[in-house]
């Protein structure tokens, strides 16, 4: 069974050997100006660089065109099923809270920003492990008729601090100028901010840097 990981690992050479690095570059720039920066020495890198990789695939415009690397290459990549392509179109890049967890073989999980619901299961090989009742994550999610699948790329948020996003989402969606994914940039530069600055305190950091509006200062 062909994974989400491989697929992605395809469009990401696809667009490595038709853009070039350079491309890379440019993105990893704007990506660390935005959702903040780490380096290779960070415990959580390889995490953040799953995340990028999620951001320049699904997210991120081509320059000087309309389209994602996803759209532009998934549809020409014959190593990628059509039954994997359409589930991956159905991409949901939101943050999440697990509202009930089944012995590690799957999970609930709610969009806090829609209110929708669905069942992740693990991918193969895989196990939920590491996530529990309460767990507020950000990140790529693929749905298909039988549930959802995670992408590697998570943020995960302090379980502590629902009340704080909750509040942030809320104020955010009231905005004249809201972005979602602006929201979603905030939240994970804030995250990693209280990854940096442990001995301050998650909730302190998060009620001190979510602003009403995400374009807030």
């Amino acid at each position: 069974m062909q994974t989400t990981d491989q697929a992605l690992e395809a469009i990401v050479a696809d667009a490595e050997s038709t853009l070039g690095k350079n491309a890379f570059v440019a993105a990893k720039e704007e990506f660390y100006l935005r959702f903040g920066k780490v380096f290779p020495e960070d415990p959580f890198y390889d995490a953040r660089m799953s995340y990028f990789l999620d951001y320049f695939v699904f997210l991120r415009v081509v320059p000087g065109e309309t389209k994602t690397p996803f759209l532009k290459f998934a549809p020409s990549n014959k190593s990628i099923t059509d039954d994997l392509r359409a589930m991956m179109e159905c991409f949901r890049h939101s943050i999440f809270v697990v509202d009930a967890l089944s012995q590690g073989h799957q999970m609930t999980v709610r969009d806090l920003r829609t209110g929708n619901g669905w069942k992740v299961f693990p991918k193969p090989g895989e196990s939920l492990r590491g996530f529990s009742k309460g767990s507020v994550f950000q990140g790529c999610l693929f749905p298909d008729s039988n549930g959802a699948y995670l992408s590697n790329g998570l943020v995960m948020h302090p379980p502590q601090i629902l009340g704080d996003i909750k509040k942030f989402l809320k104020n955010s969606a009231n905005s004249a100028d809201f972005d979602e994914q602006e929201v979603l940039a905030k939240l994970a530069f804030v995250q990693l901010r209280s990854l940096r600055h442990s001995r301050a305190g998650a909730k302190r950091i998060y009620a001190s840097e979510l602003p009403v509006s995400p374009r807030s200062s």
